[in-house]
């Protein structure tokens, strides 16, 4: 386990090398209860009676997954950029899979979603919610196609992992700049180079996924030859 130790009450601005590992059998929702945390504070529930995920769509939480809640500092107008630290957290802490991550939140194996990420404001804080299929995956009522990781690791020893991964990239981040984090997340990308279709609110667009933008949007090439930045949304590859 991850040597715990923090200091009541005070939210870090920079890098975290502890936390405070708090484990539940039930929780309506790890991002819930991590509201009433400080920061440095990690939540993991064995199960979630209303997981949640972006838009308020629901998150299968089935048994022997992993549902991880982290409390940090909220980064201003960069704080959507912290979806990218987690998605290449959960990379970094499976080495023994070839995971890819798909804009702006999603970890994929073979195509398929086997983690996703939720962030969310409360305060001067960010809860940045993990859900990781290890055991089973969802089949019903979702986006894309879902797969497991076929439950090598508890749920606790891939949150430690995870948290351990999550210092690292937060002092990288920390020492060369968010530019060095896109760099990072880019360069495991699905879809870069390649046609995709965004599902926006109003409209469907098809374009290439060229790059990201400095803050996080991705920036797709268009068939008229425009770029258009696009800052939310769902794409299917």
């Amino acid at each position: 386990m991850l040597l715990v130790a923090f200091l009541p009450g005070k939210c870090y601005t920079s890098i975290m090398f502890n936390w405070n590992i708090i484990s539940f059998k039930t929780v309506e929702s790890t991002n819930d209860t991590a509201r009433h945390y400080p920061c440095g504070t990690a939540i993991i529930a064995e199960r979630q009676t209303r997981g949640r995920g972006r838009h308020g769509r629901v998150w299968q939480s089935l048994e022997g997954n992993l549902f991880l809640s982290v409390v940090l500092s909220d980064w201003g107008a960069k704080t959507p950029l912290l979806a990218f630290v987690f998605g290449l957290a959960v990379i970094d802490a499976l080495p023994e899979i070839p995971l890819r991550l798909k804009w702006p939140n999603d970890v994929l194996w073979d195509g398929a979603k086997v983690a996703g990420i939720l962030l969310e404001r409360i305060d001067d804080r960010v809860i940045a919610g993990i859900g990781v299929n290890l055991n089973q995956a969802p089949i019903n009522h979702v986006l894309y196609p879902t797969k497991a990781l076929g439950g090598f690791l508890t749920p606790p020893e891939l949150a430690n992992r995870i948290l351990a991964c999550l210092n690292t990239l937060l002092t990288h981040v920390q020492n060369n700049g968010t530019a060095w984090l896109l760099a990072q997340w880019t360069s495991k990308a699905s879809g870069l180079g390649q046609s995709i279709t965004v599902k926006l609110p109003t409209e469907t667009i098809t374009g290439i996924f060229k790059t990201l933008s400095p803050d996080g949007a991705l920036v797709l090439s268009l068939p008229n030859g425009t770029e258009k930045n696009i800052s939310a949304g769902d794409i299917f590859l």
